[in-house]
């Protein structure tokens, strides 16, 4: 699909939302291969220029549930990069495809958050370890780079962050209220119902 269709954006995210629906209606019979074949369709659906991407869509700003795991673990298996920047706009700056701080708040208190938080820690060590190497060798990091590492800084852990741009440490938000338990389970159905019965609408 093309990266600047507003359209076609609006699509995704209405299946998206009908088959969260579908899910919150009978988690233990939900058919994942849809969710997962969604993924797959809008996993480089960033909206270029034209909007926010499909993955902002859904996932910024709502409360994560198992659901929203799945379509990130999903997303990233089918090529989705947590940590591109785009233009929302012509005129626009650019912006991540997620908001990095928004799900790192989330982190604190979502158990569902945390993990998928912890999945974007992991991936940036894939992602950063490689220009830590180059910098150690004497490479310099470029202003568009730097960019970058700032926009998505609450995604990489602070170790790795110290190493490419330590004046960016204090974006780490997690050291503000005790992170919620990771040994904590996927929530039960019942609980992921009532949950999503307090996301907001509109």
């Amino acid at each position: 699909m093309s990266e600047r269709d507003p359209d076609a954006i609006n699509r995704l995210i209405g299946e998206f939302i009908d088959l969260h629906e579908a899910w919150e209606r009978g988690a233990d019979t939900f058919d994942w291969k849809r969710l997962e074949s969604l993924a797959r369709e809008g996993a480089h659906a960033y909206n270029e220029a034209a909007g926010p991407s499909f993955h902002a869509l859904a996932l910024d700003g709502v409360l994560h549930d198992a659901f929203h795991e799945r379509f990130l673990e999903y997303s990233l298996h089918a090529g989705f990069d947590p940590f591109k920047l785009v233009q929302p706009g012509n005129d626009a700056a650019a912006i991540p495809v997620i908001d990095h701080d928004d799900l790192a708040e989330a982190a604190l208190s979502n158990a569902s958050s945390a993990r998928m938080h912890d999945r974007l820690l992991a991936l940036a060590h894939e992602r950063f370890e490689p220009l830590v190497a180059a910098l150690r060798d004497g490479g310099e990091l470029a202003p568009e780079m730097f960019k970058n590492i700032e926009a998505c800084a609450e995604s990489i852990p602070p170790e790795l962050l110290r190493q490419l741009a330590p004046q960016l440490l204090s974006r780490h938000i997690a050291p503000r209220r005790q992170r919620t338990d990771q040994a904590e389970g996927y929530l039960s159905t019942a609980e992921a119902r009532v949950e999503n019965s307090r996301r907001p609408h509109g």
